[in-house]
């Protein structure tokens, strides 16, 4: 390209002098062939390193840029510091972001042409004497900088609307000096990713495949923030160590320990500014930050949460930092236990059974009237996650390759990231099969090995997460941004607001609503335990369980120890409470066969089930475990065994049988008498008083939820 003007010689050389001269002597060139493979080639070129005046026509005859519109926009962007450094520091960064797709090179000379002009201003008032941007205290920079410029009568904040919403956004010339101090500070920082104060999750990803959630827009985690060197050193040890070894710990993880203990530490040192350890830590350093944990938390709408959770995680930071050797000489010499009493963490309320967040068929209805107003994109995305139940991590993860058929049904193929299940398979029906079709061949069309090397269906194209889904915090915004647009309202009237994770509780609620057996719901939404599932997806809404009460309600029996059927007093003998757990025991544990449903399922099959004899199992009289009625069909299963047995015993007569007749009436009483019970809506149980029995021990114990 053509040199436009000289670079002045450079009197004072920043210490990244040789990396930005290295870097802006030469460009990478892609070209992109029919068949989506890009051919890469460096060109040796300096021109954007002498140029102190780059011209958008010259730099448009890159191959990388030739498709941009460069009507109506300046033509040339000025560097025009006093300082030679900062102004290649300058263009250290704009070269850096165009040419890695962060910025686009319309939006370098159209918006930020401007502001480059007013920072040189600012800098020859301000600091003659700058020779690295870095060398700036950014906090208190921006602060002084926006203050400079409302002086100058330059606009710092605008009104605007985003997704319905009015905000009180920055312009552009306002936030332009944190839009080049952070990358300069990011570029220049070459040490390796785990010596660094702010770790990108990207990058170390390249080298540990952590399993990032791609679909996530929490790319750092700062540990400037943790005030005292010392503490700051060990914590990212510490951190390093619980990330590399991937036990139970992952990036999320780490998020949540940088802030809780972060504030630990904090404590800690603001009450003992000299130590560089803990060694000395006592019990009356956790009563002060519980103090101010406490002051804390007063305004949070649930504090009792925020505590539990900040505590268990010292807690586990203190006991690791006690357990593992490398950290002997920093770890507190006293227990844990001896610092951390169980008493100081709070009992976090458990969730009411009908506090569950799903999408009811009242709010479902108005989405779907009104989904062609959602955004393009969050349409198809809105309609996978509905019908399949997948996380929306795994909806925004799917590939070119996740539609599959078996015996010519189609069915939606994926990895499960959280579960660690590889080659999901869900089956679908014919409506969404054609839209993931649909979605493959536009993916298809314009993705290449640039722009989509992942072969992702929902990815962004261009700009700061090119070749990288959508974010999860994008199709939330954009549904809410539906719900107040269109006022798709709850039963009350109220505003309904969408979390992603609501279609997939919706699904699993649904499944089990449609009676689907909970092992199949588990296998769907590829949870690790049935346990899961049932705590995962609660019949809330759903007419059934309400029906299931009112049938208990109406009249519970039971066999009694001589195999007669008793009815039980509700008022007297059946516990609050119980009817739940017979719900869920049903669902989770019971086991349909020919007389009713087997309720010790969960035990393994029934060792006498070859005859099988459910009813005359237990020395003549039914199993302990049976009930019957609580499935609708057992009516239609009695009526068909009358039905049988009648024909039996006919049979039997002609035939002479005197034993089979007799043998046939006994049980053509049992099932008569079952049968006259049940068809009135009844339930009988085995055994009442075993039920009860278990259901005690189970409060007294508590449930175990895994």
């Amino acid at each position: 390209m053509d040199k436009i003007i000289p670079s002045n010689s450079i009197p004072n050389k920043s210490e990244y002098w040789d990396l930005i001269a290295s870097t802006l002597s030469s460009y990478e060139v892609k070209e992109i062939s029919d068949n989506g493979k890009v051919a890469r080639r460096v060109v040796n070129d300096d021109y954007f390193l002498v140029n102190d005046v780059w011209n958008i026509h010259e730099i448009a005859k890159v191959p990388n840029f030739k498709d941009t519109n460069t009507k109506r926009i300046a033509h040339n962007l000025y560097f025009e510091c006093d300082s030679s450094t900062i102004n290649m520091e300058l263009k250290f960064v704009f070269f850096s972001q165009l040419f890695s797709d962060r910025w686009a090179l319309r939006s370098l000379f159209k918006g930020l042409n401007h502001s480059v002009k007013l920072l040189g201003e600012y800098l020859e008032e301000r600091h003659p004497n700058l020779t690295s941007l870095l060398d700036l205290d950014i906090e208190k920079e921006e602060k002084l900088w926006i203050f400079w410029l409302n002086r100058k009568g330059i606009k710092t904040r605008y009104i605007t609307t985003l997704r319905g919403e009015e905000i009180n956004a920055k312009t552009l010339p306002a936030k332009s000096i944190r839009m080049i101090y952070n990358p300069l500070l990011r570029l220049t920082d070459t040490r390796d990713e785990w010596e660094k104060d702010r770790w990108d999750i990207r990058e170390l990803n390249k080298r540990y495949d952590f399993g990032f959630n791609v679909s996530s827009t929490s790319y750092y985690i700062d540990f400037l923030g943790i005030e005292n060197n010392s503490f700051r050193k060990v914590f990212k040890e510490y951190i390093k160590g619980r990330l590399i070894s991937g036990k139970n710990f992952v990036w999320g993880t780490s998020l949540q320990y940088k802030v809780f203990v972060g504030n630990f530490l904090n404590s800690i040192s603001k009450q003992n500014p000299k130590w560089n350890d803990l060694r000395e830590l006592e019990r009356k350093h956790l009563e002060k930050y519980l103090e101010e944990l406490n002051e804390h938390t007063t305004k949070l709408t649930n504090p009792k949460s925020y505590i539990n959770k900040a505590l268990k995680l010292i807690r586990n930071f203190i006991r690791d930092l006690q357990t593992f050797e490398k950290f002997e000489d920093f770890a507190p010499k006293k227990t844990v236990h001896r610092l951390i009493y169980s008493e100081d963490i709070p009992t976090v309320p458990k969730k009411s059974d009908d506090d569950i967040n799903y999408i009811p068929d009242y709010v479902l209805e108005q989405l779907f009237d009104n989904l062609n107003d959602l955004h393009p994109d969050v349409q198809p995305i809105v309609w996978i996650a509905f019908k399949t139940g997948l996380r929306i991590s795994d909806t925004l993860g799917l590939t070119q390759d996740s539609l599959g058929r078996i015996n010519g049904k189609p069915n939606l193929t994926t990895d499960i990231e959280k579960t660690y299940v590889i080659g999901h398979k869900i089956p679908i029906d014919d409506h969404l099969a054609d839209i993931i079709a649909a979605l493959i061949e536009r993916s298809k069309q314009y993705s290449n090995d640039d722009n989509n090397p992942e072969r992702y269906l929902f990815v962004r194209y261009r700009g700061s997460r090119k070749g990288r889904p959508l974010s999860s915090n994008f199709c939330r915004a954009e549904l809410n941004h539906l719900a107040r647009k269109v006022n798709i309202t709850d039963e009350a009237g109220e505003l309904f607001k969408f979390n992603n994770h609501m279609f997939r509780h919706t699904y699993g609620i649904k499944l089990l609503n449609g009676g689907a057996d909970i092992l199949t719901v588990q296998e769907l939404l590829a949870h690790a335990s049935p346990e899961m599932t049932l705590q995962y997806a609660r019949l809330l809404d759903d007419t059934k369980r309400k029906e299931f009460e009112k049938v208990l309600k109406q009249g519970v029996f039971t066999f009694n120890v001589n195999g007669e059927i008793h009815q039980i007093s509700e008022k007297e003998d059946i516990p609050e409470g119980i009817l739940d757990m017979l719900w869920k025991d049903e669902k989770l544990n019971a086991l349909d066969n020919p007389y009713g449903t087997c309720r010790a399922r969960v035990n393994g099959n029934c060792p006498l089930a070859a005859e099988p004899p459910c009813l005359t199992a237990n020395d003549g009289k039914p199993c302990f475990d049976l009930a019957v009625g609580m499935d609708s069909f057992d009516v239609k299963k009695y009526e068909l065994l009358i039905e049988s047995v009648t024909k039996n015993i006919q049979t039997a007569k002609e035939y002479g049988r005197e034993e089979m007749v007799k043998a046939n009436k006994k049980n053509l009483e049992r099932y008569q008498n079952i049968y006259e019970i049940i068809k009135g809506g009844n339930v009988i149980f085995g055994r009442f008083d075993r039920m009860k029995r278990k259901y005690e021990s189970k409060k007294k114990n508590g449930v175990k939820n895994e």
